[in-house]
């Protein structure tokens, strides 16, 4: 079979997901499959006992599914075409935007499609402006910086990091907007690696609350510190956190350079620190939170970044490189 898929929206939760099928004889391969569709039909049908939703066919070699957005959804709908010998390939910027009029203008409708915060929409819309007569081989110094924008495409892993019970569990909560950490007046309670999504100013991120750092920590406690250290060292920022009397932890004993980690008071309704701190917040009144995202996103990319007007070579900094972006 020459049929094959690719998935055209990001891997996080939405509305919608969309799942496109190519093949240069597309009536014979989508026919098995039952979701058989003229060019310019659109019809609701099951997806492979996975979902129901639309298929939608735009040319003679191209269609698309539209299951719901979650991501289980999703990844099972792209299980289920490989268990039928459905090939996943990355789509050429053409092919998924045939009527785009630059090969610029291509990427960039693709990159909007997959990217996951809002910081990248004006910038990829601006791109086929400032490509216009500029050659693709030019050096990285008439560029815009790839380093930094490229959290824009491809989420940043910050992690929160200090001493066990201070509040970092609340934080988290309350930044996201809904429960996803263990609260509790007990040191210990968050054992495990709490993982979530958030925007922080126009910026998506993926955070996580690492266990409460202790010394001299024994059994399944010393597993956890093991693994939070090799978490830290792989992180693009670390919130380093401490409240009152219990400083955070020095970024030299994590083996994290200094630059990757910001100071961060935690309870400051309570009063000043001993320590210094680069930001101050209160999660339960909700003080500094703001600041606090500012401040993430401007550590990630910082405004100088996103105000570069020069051409930004985005398609390099995406996931999976030309053919996802």
């Amino acid at each position: 079979m020459a049929l094959r898929f690719a998935i055209q929206t990001p891997m996080t939760p939405g509305a919608i997901g969309v799942v496109a099928l190519c093949s240069e004889d597309l009536d014979t391969d989508l026919a098995p499959l039952g979701l058989s569709v003229r060019v310019g039909q659109v019809r609701l049908c099951d997806l492979l006992g996975v979902d129901r939703g639309l298929v939608a066919r735009w040319s003679p070699t191209r269609a698309e599914l539209t299951p719901h957005g979650g991501v289980r959804v999703v990844r099972s709908l792209a299980e289920a075409l490989r268990a039928r010998g459905v090939t996943e390939s990355a789509l050429d910027p053409r092919e998924a935007y045939p009527e785009a009029e630059s090969l610029i203008e291509a990427r960039a409708l693709v990159a909007l499609s997959m990217a996951p915060s809002e910081r990248a929409i004006d910038l990829l819309l601006d791109q086929p402006r400032r490509w216009a007569g500029v050659d693709e081989g030019v050096s990285g110094e008439c560029l815009a910086p790839n380093a930094s924008l490229r959290h824009l495409l491809s989420p940043p892993l910050v992690v929160i990091a200090g001493p066990p019970n201070i509040g970092k569990s609340t934080l988290v909560n309350e930044l996201s907007g809904r429960r996803v950490s263990i609260v509790a007046d007990e040191s210990g309670t968050t054992r495990d690696h709490v993982g979530v999504t958030l925007e922080l100013d126009g910026l998506t991120v993926r955070c996580l609350d690492l266990p409460g750092l202790e010394e001299g920590a024994s059994g399944p406690d010393a597993h956890a510190q093991t693994l939070s250290r090799r978490v830290l060292r792989g992180a693009d920022l670390v919130l380093l956190c401490g409240s009152g009397g219990a400083p955070p932890p020095d970024p030299a004993r994590l083996g994290i350079e200094a630059a990757r980690t910001r100071r961060v008071q935690l309870r400051a309704d309570l009063g000043e620190t001993g320590w210094e701190a680069d930001l101050r917040v209160s999660a339960l009144k909700r003080e500094g939170l703001e600041e606090m995202a500012w401040a993430v996103r401007g550590a990630l990319v910082p405004d100088a970044a996103i105000e570069d007007p020069r051409p930004w070579r985005f398609w390099e900094a995406s996931p999976g490189g030309e053919g996802r972006s």
